[in-house]
Order: structure tokens, then sequence, then C-alpha cells
């Protein structure tokens, strides 16, 4: 089974493309932004334009869906979510450390699982200690990448303090992404939106807004961190979230990669790491309805009780409404067959 998908450049439409405003800035020149401010040591210039084209060449071309245009619509919509009370919260350092993890945080993914790359005993899993291989890498080659070539260092004209808070921000950001955390990180973010209960029911029980008071309460570091967290991870794998004909394309890109992974176990003589994904029984709808009912409604439930996301909730709501009903089209239409076989058996034995 080989599910089929716009080329590149048919994906359009994109609601979650990077805004006309920042890429405006690109294509102009620039008027310097205020002095001495994060985002002009890292966005000024052209050294973000130069970094953009770099790790463009490192989202891999053989890879169905992690590429340069994925790279670019993972950020932005979750962050223009965020509650206007969080502007003093989340700072211009998390901002921009939030859009540059968004960026890279597949960075040369080559199209593999964790799994696969410690069960194969790739080079990569051999030098992370068969530990968050990828999400490491991803982050590593970052800076090695900035590092190296003063024309793609968005960060050097950063104070050294500075520049190791948002390299640790970033890291940790891109580690987030690792799955095997997501119900720890989830967890721990739930209690951030019961801190938004709390101040919104004493806000309607005494008629006083307390906006200082959340403030307060969600800007300890603990508190900044898990909500950077879930920036990204929502923003990661905020594939039902989109419009349909967007969400069934990328569906259908990342269904591809995973059953060439199955195909070259199975060459390989590995384990199958997700033998839901063989192309010859996989069902696309059920793989879809089993990643929402298990990693997507509670999250975007939290998400949502945080910061109101009524947009992004309609489009997942709807779009589990589909997948649902394509599920129930495909079994129906498999005891169909079932019971036609079944028919001719029947009478063959009589």
């Amino acid at each position: 089974m080989e599910y089929k998908y716009k080329s590149e450049g048919e994906v359009n439409s994109n609601p979650w493309e990077m805004p006309t405003s920042l890429r405006s800035t690109m294509d102009q020149p620039r008027q310097p932004p205020p002095e001495g401010s994060i985002k002009e040591v890292v966005m000024h210039d052209t050294h973000a334009q130069c970094a953009i084209n770099q790790t463009g060449e490192h989202w891999g071309s053989k890879n169905g869906w992690k590429t340069s245009t994925r790279a670019s619509t993972t950020p932005t919509k979750p962050l223009q979510h965020l509650l206007p009370v969080l502007v003093d919260i989340i700072d211009q350092m998390d901002q921009v450390a939030s859009l540059i993890a968004a960026v890279v945080h597949d960075l040369d993914h080559p199209g593999r699982t964790n799994s696969f790359l410690i069960n194969e005993g790739n080079s990569l899993a051999l030098l992370y200690n068969d530990t968050a291989v990828l999400e490491s890498h991803h982050s590593a080659m970052t800076f090695q990448l900035t590092g190296k070539d003063d024309r793609v260092n968005i960060f050097k004209n950063l104070e050294r303090e500075s520049f190791q808070a948002i390299r640790l921000i970033i890291i940790d950001m891109v580690m987030a992404t690792e799955m095997t955390k997501h119900f720890e990180h989830l967890s721990k973010f739930v209690n951030c939106t019961k801190i938004v209960a709390k101040c919104e029911e004493e806000e309607s029980l005494t008629g006083i807004s307390t906006p200082d008071t959340l403030s307060l309460a969600l800007s300890t570091p603990e508190n900044r961190t898990l909500i950077r967290r879930m920036v990204i991870k929502c923003a990661d794998i905020s594939n039902p979230t989109r419009p349909l004909n967007l969400c069934k394309d990328w569906a259908i890109r990342i269904a591809n990669e995973y059953f060439q992974q199955t195909d070259e176990e199975k060459r390989l003589g590995l384990p199958v790491v997700m033998p839901i994904f063989d192309r010859k029984t996989c069902s696309l709808p059920k793989s879809q309805t089993s990643f929402y009912d298990i990693f997507i409604h509670d999250m975007f439930d939290a998400w949502d009780a945080f910061c109101d996301v009524p947009d992004l909730m309609g489009h997942l709501q709807h779009n589990y409404s589909y997948w649902k009903d394509e599920e129930l089209k495909e079994q129906e239409r498999k005891t169909e067959v079932e019971s036609i076989v079944s028919d001719v058996v029947g009478s063959r034995e009589q």
C-alpha cells in the first residue's frame, strides 16, 4: 500500500507558514530594532537568512515529510495563541529561542526513528548512548552549523551569558520533542493549567481581575520551562489541528516514511518497531485515530484550557471525526469482502 501525497510545491495555502511580516523582513532591508535587544543581536543583518538557507540544506530531500517546508511550518500557530498575559512571561529570549528550536527540531533527520537507529547500531545511537538519539543530534547539529561559519552564526553578537542561556533553552525545547517523555511533560504542564483555572475561578467569584497574580505564578523558571516545552510539543505534532486537506496530506507523508522503515527492518532482520505500519496491512484511519486517542486529545485539551485555541480545537474535532468515519467505512468494506469470500468458499464446499 503506497499512499500518495502532493509534491513539495503543491503543499500550499498553509496557515502555519511564516508570518508575512517576518518573511518581508527577510526579503527587504531591515530597520534595526531597539539597540541591545535579543532580537537585534540574533536576528539582525543577513545572518538569519543565511542560517535558514543553511539549515534547509540539512532537511534531506530523500525524507518524504521532514523537509525544509515542514521546518518553516512548524512553529508559528501555537505561538500565536499564547494568552496575552504571557507577554510578561515569555520574554524576547524565550520567543526567539522558540522559533529557532522549532525550525531546527528535526534538523538532519535520517527518516528513521530512534528505536530503528538503536537496533541497527547506527553511529548516532552509539555516539549518544542510545538516549534521545535524534533529538541530541538535531540540537548538536544546530550549534555545529552556526559555530563553524560566521555567515550563519546568528548567535555571534550575543554576550557569553546570553548565548549560554539561549543555547540551553533551544536544547531543552528540542529534547522535549522526544516522545518517550511525552506523558511526563504533559502531566507537569497540566499543573500550569490548574494555576490558570484557579485564577479564573477567583476572578469569577470576586469580580476582580488578577493578571499580575497569574503572571507572577506562571513566570517562575520551572513554569516557563514547562510552557516552552509544551509550545514546541504542540507545534511538533500539530498536524491533527490543521485544516483537513493539509492534515490528510501530511498524514500520508508520515505513513509512507514509516512504511519505508518497516520495509527496511524486515530486509535487515531487525525488530519491527511499528508493526501497524506494514504497507500490506496498515489502516491509515485506524493509525490516525489511535494517535489522536493516545497522544493528541489530552495534550490539546490541556493547551486549550491554558490559552484558549478554539480554531485549533475545531480542526482537531473535525479531523478526528473524518478519520473515525473513514475507519468505519474501511471496516465495513472489510466485513463485506469477508462475507463474499465466506459465501464463495461455502458454495465450493457444497
